[in-house]
């Protein structure tokens, strides 16, 4: 009886894990080539099951990851791991299967990447933020003479040591037996890869952060300090600068003997009035109200704050976002063209500008025009982020160009570049190939040597009109990690999503 209920549990945290990838590729900063249409399709079909023999008998090391320098802003990167779809979902999962009992460790004022225990599984990360900001506003409210202490870890994610980790997870679950997959996981992930700590990508790693940082919320809670926190970006409220700067060097020392050190451009004091200015940006919260119940010449508005931040020497991320989902969400094509000849500089925003230049289809042509000249200069190739949006733009808006079909077959052809827009090239390239094109496909699949592009690959011959059933049974037989997705194309759907 036990162990079928602990498999019934396996198989609800499977299906999470799977619901949750699929949904959020809408948020991805790198979507999948089919949205996982194939895993979607084979779920209840066997795939589900091969991922519960794998997680019994301890086979949850990472098989394939790819490890992305995705911009920060216009001149840094953090590491994202791109794992293949098996390894992400292992790897949720066994975060999902302990999630419930590491949420019960956590303090009631950390609101970053909470458990829902009532429908099991994670909060959306939207509200849990709103609410922080909320709660600190109403905390400075409360008193008009308390000070705030802001402190971020410097690259936290990468600085997170597994081995103390590990031993978190098992003081939790009593016994080491019982993280021992997710700790070889991690542990494998760290040997073969060029990246450390915790994989970035991922929200599910966002739960184990939190039981990392739990020690610094047990000091604050029992020194008695208001105090809230997002993941590693924690505000602490006094009166007393004195009383801030001590907790300041108290929690710089718990993060030590962590292996995380503070970030010091983060890291101040803020009397009360620049306090409630950092919590409540009057000018955005405007803005915002303006666009959602819209109000008359919002537009002017939300333009002329455009203006501003763009005229900024250093444009701030998170303005720059605010502004361009504000004016897509008024659906004014104000920035089309700014965007369009600003594309290097805010690859950063790239899920947030394609997101907007997709609303104007009164523009198309200018924007095909642009993005087909900006892939044929050449500057295209630093930036395989933005290759991926653009090809997923023209896939999605259902455009054939001759140029960016040669700009395509460029990517496809270049192994030394990343997989993710390769993958997006040649789905682009089978959906408007001629004969002889779908065979130069096939034979570039037959000697790809990566999986991950044989799979996009074999989807871009199916649109192609170039995969018979014979050849996918050759396939199937011969190369047993794409039977998947042989299995999805021998169902014949009439048509293969782009995330």
């Amino acid at each position: 009886m036990r162990k079928f209920v602990k498999a019934m549990a396996l198989t609800r945290t499977l299906s999470t894990a799977k619901d949750l990838l699929i949904r959020n590729q809408e948020y991805s900063e790198i979507p999948d080539v089919a949205a996982y249409a194939d895993i979607e399709h084979q779920w209840n079909r066997g795939y589900r099951e091969t991922l519960e023999v794998a997680i019994a008998d301890g086979d949850c090391t990472p098989r394939h990851t790819e490890i992305v320098d995705y911009p920060k802003n216009a001149i840094s990167f953090r590491p994202l791991a791109r794992f293949s779809a098996r390894d992400r979902l292992i790897y949720d999962a066994l975060i999902f299967s302990a999630a419930a009992s590491i949420d019960r460790q956590i303090r009631k004022p950390v609101y970053s990447y909470r458990w829902d225990h009532r429908i099991g599984r994670p909060k959306f990360w939207y509200q849990p933020w709103k609410q922080m900001q909320a709660k600190a506003r109403i905390t400075l409210r409360s008193d008009n003479w308390l000070r705030m202490a802001t402190l971020d870890v410097s690259s936290f994610y990468e600085h997170i040591d597994v081995t103390i980790l590990a031993d978190d997870l098992a003081c939790l679950s009593r016994s080491a037996d019982h993280s021992k997959n997710l700790n070889r996981f991690l542990d494998s992930f760290q040997r073969i890869n060029h990246a450390w700590g915790l994989p970035q990508g991922s929200d599910a790693s966002g739960i184990l952060a939190n039981l990392y940082l739990a020690p610094v919320d047990e000091y604050l809670t029992k020194s008695d300090f208001k105090y809230l926190r997002y993941s590693d970006d924690v505000m602490v409220f006094h009166r007393d600068w004195t009383e801030l700067r001590d907790v300041l060097s108290e929690v710089n020392r718990i993060l030590r003997a962590r292996r995380l050190s503070m970030s010091a451009q983060k890291t101040a004091i803020l009397e009360p009035e620049e306090a409630f200015k950092r919590i409540h940006d009057v000018r955005k919260a405007s803005l915002s109200a303006a666009c959602d119940i819209g109000i008359p010449g919002a537009y002017i508005e939300v333009r002329q704050y455009f203006d501003e931040i763009t005229k900024q020497e250093s444009s701030d991320t998170r303005s720059l976002r605010f502004v361009i989902n504000r004016l897509a969400r008024l659906r004014d094509e104000y920035a089309v063209s700014w965007c369009l000849d600003n594309l290097p500089f805010i690859a950063h925003i790239a899920k947030e500008v394609f997101s907007y230049l997709a609303l104007f289809k009164n523009r198309v042509e200018e924007i095909q025009r642009k993005l087909v000249n900006f892939m044929r200069s050449g500057a295209s190739k630093s930036y395989p982020y933005l290759e991926q949006r653009i090809l997923r733009y023209f896939l999605t808006m259902n455009l054939n160009d001759l140029q960016m079909k040669e700009s395509a077959w460029l990517i496809l052809e270049d192994r030394n570049r990343e997989d993710f827009p390769r993958e997006f090239a040649s789905r682009y390239l089978g959906r408007a190939a001629s004969v002889s094109e779908a065979q130069l496909l096939r034979h570039k699949f037959e000697e790809e040597p990566s999986i991950t592009m044989r799979r996009a690959l074999l989807m871009s011959l199916y649109e192609s009109r170039n995969l018979s059933s014979r050849y996918l049974n050759d396939v199937e037989e011969y190369l047993p990690q794409l039977k998947w997705v042989c299995k999805y194309l021998r169902a014949e759907p009439p048509q293969i999503p782009v995330s």
